[in-house]
């Protein structure tokens, strides 16, 4: 009987433990797991660049301070070294049509050429444009444009801001607009290789854009962060008045006096120069050249190659990254589908 009742006491402990202990499946109502499907996730996970760095095809280079360099072989490196890296579109120095510097651009487009580099070249009105000598400055254009015809020129640029050198009595800006206009239906007649364009100052795109650009293809402009107005401003402007197909950049760069003017951290400077490539491409413009390749003795602290020969990190993170993603790309919602103990995390780019 003694171990009947410890036996019937072992039975009661154990069927009390299994009562207690027993793990019920809880049923989940399916509002409750569709509210769980559709929680915010408020985490921005870094989703990382893998893409290999690519050039933008629109993107070109000014050498104009290389037709200074004495040593041929020299300048000839950094034009293969540009062809290389994929700027197929040079342009060259935009010489005062009186002076010597026109035979040295001419020296450096023929080499370029040579070498298959898309050539923009062209010759621009000096310091002071007056009436008495806009007719040298005519010649010269039409000159110009007949040796670009002849040698490979692939696009002849009438002139640089050339609103920006009237004396303002004899020559005004209105009327050196209509000369302009009026050289470029001569020199359609000439140079047939390809656009015609001009690099108008950035305060006379608003005359331009009411003037009109007449037989002139491609109505351009010199662009940099630290110059004059809003350089966003002048793009919209530009487009405006002339759209996408007939707009472009001839010279673009954080700031024309110099990078550390702009910054002296180079990789400020490579994030501002990202931010003009990012706005010049989503604004429909085919085309923006970086002003410029070199560092020299007459214009230092401009170039992206420096005077020690190291690249500034806007080379390598900025122009030949022109067409890669360049930062992490933030979900615009994420969505979490989970229940208790798990934490699955679904994407949604």
């Amino acid at each position: 009987m003694r171990y009947i009742g410890i036996i019937i006491l072992l039975v009661l402990c154990l069927t009390l433990l299994l009562l207690t202990g027993c793990i019920v499946n809880p049923v989940i109502p399916e509002t409750a797991i569709g509210n769980l499907e559709n929680q915010e996730n408020t985490e921005e996970p870094i989703i990382e660049n893998t893409e290999e760095p690519v050039m933008w095809s629109g993107l070109g280079i000014d050498i104009e301070n290389l037709v200074y360099i004495e040593t041929i072989p020299e300048f000839d490196s950094y034009v293969d070294t540009l062809l290389a890296n994929g700027f197929t579109q040079i342009r060259v120095k935009i010489a005062q049509y009186y002076s010597d510097d026109v035979d040295l651009s001419k020296t450096a487009a023929l080499r370029a050429i040579a070498k298959g580099a898309e050539v923009i070249w062209g010759v621009d009105g000096g310091s002071t444009i007056t009436a008495t000598n806009w007719s040298s400055f005519r010649q010269a254009i039409l000159d110009a444009a007949q040796w670009a015809q002849d040698n490979g020129v692939y696009e002849f640029l009438l002139g640089n801001e050339e609103d920006d050198r009237v004396d303002g009595t004899t020559m005004t800006q209105a009327q050196i607009i209509v000369n302009l206009k009026a050289v470029a239906t001569d020199v359609q007649a000439i140079f047939t290789r390809g656009n015609i364009s001009y690099t108008c100052n950035s305060f006379a795109i608003s005359d331009w854009v009411t003037a009109g650009r007449g037989d002139i293809d491609i109505l351009a402009s010199n662009v940099y962060i630290n110059g004059w107005g809003n350089w966003k401003t002048n793009i919209t402007n530009l487009i405006a008045g002339f759209g996408t197909d007939h707009t472009g950049i001839t010279e673009f760069s954080v700031s024309g006096n110099g990078l550390d003017n702009y910054s002296t951290d180079e990789a400020v400077q490579a994030a501002g120069t990202i931010e003009m490539i990012e706005y010049i491409k989503a604004s429909g413009m085919t085309r923006a050249f970086y002003f410029c390749y070199t560092d020299t003795s007459w214009l230092p602290g401009r170039g992206v190659l420096k005077a020690d020969g190291t690249y500034r990190l806007l080379w390598s993170q900025a122009l030949l990254n022109s067409e890669s993603v360049k930062f992490a790309t933030v979900p615009t919602k994420t969505t979490i589908a989970s229940l208790p103990g798990t934490q699955l995390h679904l994407y949604q780019e």
